[in-house]
């Protein structure tokens, strides 16, 4: 589980080891995973950073000797400011490829031998945002269809690899917007209400999403692509 310090990662680590599993926690907090593995039976907290080559092929490593190989991999790290694309500079457009794209890469190419082994799957999170991108959020939008360019590739770079897509919409309860400037965060959720890309479903909370993703891993077909959205019921 990569990315499980907090919101969606945390619950599908949790609901994982509920169900049995043996699970790996890795995010750049050992804090937080610490804090994690205490309320997951039998699972191990392997602390790294997507964004540092070294680091990510260490975790992996650290976790194929523990676990003695890997059946699943769940990458759900995202993250990005709330600016403005006139005002972002190379350093935040580095920071978010580094994190969202690059980093997803340098973890799928370092499980892929494992998983093709076991011939198990990995999972991608994406975002409901390249369907209707959020005003302000053009460094994150950008990334996520880039991710969704990656996820494509894989079966081609590493045949036999299983991958799906899980494109996820609006959830509270996450870390995603927590270094957001408040006042900013206010005058853009102002914005996406009267754009409607805000208010034209409902908030998931990060457990909802987790249920689908523990659903596509234990399912016995292998399923490219799932949206997780919800709507409101209408009147």
């Amino acid at each position: 589980m990569v990315g499980a310090s907090s919101g969606i990662g945390a619950a599908v680590a949790a609901g994982a080891a509920a169900a049995g599993a043996r699970v790996a926690v890795s995010a750049r907090s050992a804090a937080r995973l610490t804090a994690l593995v205490a309320r997951c039976p039998g699972a191990i907290a392997v602390p790294g950073d997507v964004a540092d080559e070294t680091s990510v092929a260490t975790v992996v490593q650290a976790t194929v000797d523990e676990l003695g190989g890997l059946d699943a991999v769940v990458f759900t790290v995202g993250m990005s400011p709330l600016l403005p694309m006139s005002e972002a500079t190379q350093a935040d457009w580095r920071r978010v490829f580094d994190t969202n794209v690059i980093g997803a890469a340098l973890v799928a190419s370092a499980v892929a031998p494992h998983l093709i082994a076991s011939h198990g799957q990995l999972l991608v999170l994406s975002s409901k945002a390249v369907r209707r991108p959020f005003p302000d959020l053009a460094l994150y939008t950008t990334s996520k269809f880039a991710l969704d360019g990656l996820v494509r590739c894989l079966p081609l770079e590493f045949p036999g690899l299983l991958v799906t897509r899980v494109v996820v919409g609006n959830t509270g309860g996450t870390e995603f917007a927590s270094s957001w400037d408040p006042e900013m965060l206010g005058a853009a959720s102002e914005r996406w209400l009267a754009s409607g890309v805000l208010g034209s479903e409902g908030i998931m909370a990060p457990a909802d999403v987790a249920a689908t993703v523990l659903h596509v891993l234990a399912s016995p077909a292998h399923i490219d692509d799932v949206a997780v959205i919800d709507r409101p019921p209408t009147t």
